[in-house]
């Protein structure tokens, strides 16, 4: 499990910077209240979730582990699932907010036993605290931000990407207008760069800013579209978040933003011994992955059950394997993956916390590029059930930080009981 981080206050953190509270901002835009609002309904207690498929379409789906997707090891050596949702107890906090060790391990828990207990709280908070939800699923959300960007040393540090993701998904207006040098978010950006020996010039600290509201936007739109909403994942839903993700901001190379954004590769791209698709075949590629996808929710909802996390590691690891853009690609893959454990598990997961975190993380990715340069191109027309799974690595390692997420998520729900 990752160690615990610690988070000043952002106003102690840099002195003179003043943060208006987000209860005032408490509207239909408020994507932490859209999330309370959804997770109330959707999460139907006794492992099951309602989901939305298609406009004035629902089900009910029992939440389920396919252990066919995962690593061997995923499980304890007793196999034990906790079926039995009344066989397990634990202490989600002490009164001060502390961690509790008289719970089992959280790898023993299965993830449906805590989004039933999130359900069963959600339930007894009614509205009560409502701002206070938002304003906690805003936070949560962005070290989600924050984590995808370590992950590819992009953006800023921890309370600054707080900061201005809890604007974005409050549904204020963060303009991109040019900050003074004297703006303590400016100042702070401009020493974390100095700090990392990168360069720490006007531009380079107005970058690191975009990177991170462009991802907070781009998660925004993707998961308030697919998931609030309750639309099909969708070729135009992915290049429009692309395009948000990378508003304004050059690529690595020097192309501008506009020349790329939201627009497929034109050119071949290749990882060590694996080459993505031809260019030519990419349009096709990513309309092939979201009708797969809906295909998938259309088989889920006539068995009446679903395993949201299979399913999301499968798509992002199908996704980044297409590798359709210029840049992007991964932090692209990533707001996949979570908003589809969103709309079908209700949940998400921060991935890149830490730098071990990421250490692990970066080796699967690798090692499911390396899978997908090894696979036969004749196995394309095998059926479905016979091909490898090669996000089998990817599954495992999201399962393991959705039960921690939502344990953390759960027991912030409970202290405010």
């Amino acid at each position: 499990m990752a160690p615990k981080l610690e988070r000043r206050p952002l106003a102690e953190a840099f002195e003179g910077l003043e943060i208006p509270s987000s209860r005032a901002h408490q509207t239909d835009s408020n994507l932490g209240h859209s999330i309370h609002l959804m997770l109330s309904s959707s999460l139907r207690g006794n492992g099951s979730i309602r989901i939305r498929s298609a406009p004035g379409k629902e089900a009910t789906l029992q939440l389920t582990q396919d252990d066919g997707h995962y690593e061997d090891d995923a499980e304890d050596e007793d196999n034990d699932h906790y079926e039995d949702y009344g066989n397990y107890e634990y202490n989600a906090g002490d009164e001060d907010g502390g961690e509790d060790e008289s719970h089992p391990d959280e790898d023993d828990i299965e993830l449906k036993n805590y989004l039933d207990d999130i359900a069963e709280a959600l339930k007894k908070q009614k509205s009560k605290n409502d701002s206070e939800i938002a304003e906690d699923f805003n936070e949560k959300l962005s070290q989600m931000v924050y984590g995808s960007n370590m992950l590819e040393m992009v953006g800023g540090g921890l309370d600054i990407t707080v900061k201005l993701c809890q604007r974005v998904f409050e549904g204020q207006s963060v303009g991109d207008a040019e900050i003074s040098d004297r703006d303590p978010i400016y100042q702070a950006l401009r020493i974390e760069l100095v700090s990392k020996n990168k360069s720490s010039g006007h531009a380079d600290v107005l970058r690191s800013r975009r990177e991170i509201i462009q991802h907070a936007k781009a998660a925004y739109h993707m998961m308030n579209e697919v998931a609030i909403k309750g639309k099909d994942l969708s070729e135009e839903i992915i290049l429009e978040t692309h395009r948000l993700l990378t508003y304004k901001i050059d690529s690595p190379d020097g192309i501008a933003s506009g020349q790329y954004g939201g627009i497929y590769r034109d050119y071949p791209v290749q990882r060590g011994f694996h080459s993505f698709p031809h260019q030519a075949k990419v349009p096709k590629a990513v309309r092939d992955l979201t009708d797969s996808l809906k295909a998938d929710i259309a088989t889920a909802e006539e068995n009446g059950e679903i395993d949201p996390v299979a399913l999301a590691a499968k798509y992002c690891h199908k996704f980044v394997n297409i590798h359709p853009f210029l840049d992007g690609n991964s932090r692209t893959s990533r707001l996949i993956l979570n908003t589809i454990l969103l709309k079908y598990g209700g949940c998400f997961v921060w991935l890149g916390m830490e730098p071990k975190d990421r250490d692990e993380y970066m080796k699967i990715s690798a090692e499911g590029f390396s899978a997908e340069a090894m696979e036969q191109e004749d196995m394309d027309d095998l059926p479905e059930g016979f091909k490898p799974k090669h996000h089998k690595k990817l599954a495992t390692f999201t399962l393991k930080h959705a039960r921690e997420t939502m344990n953390k998520v759960l027991r912030s729900l409970k202290r405010k009981d």
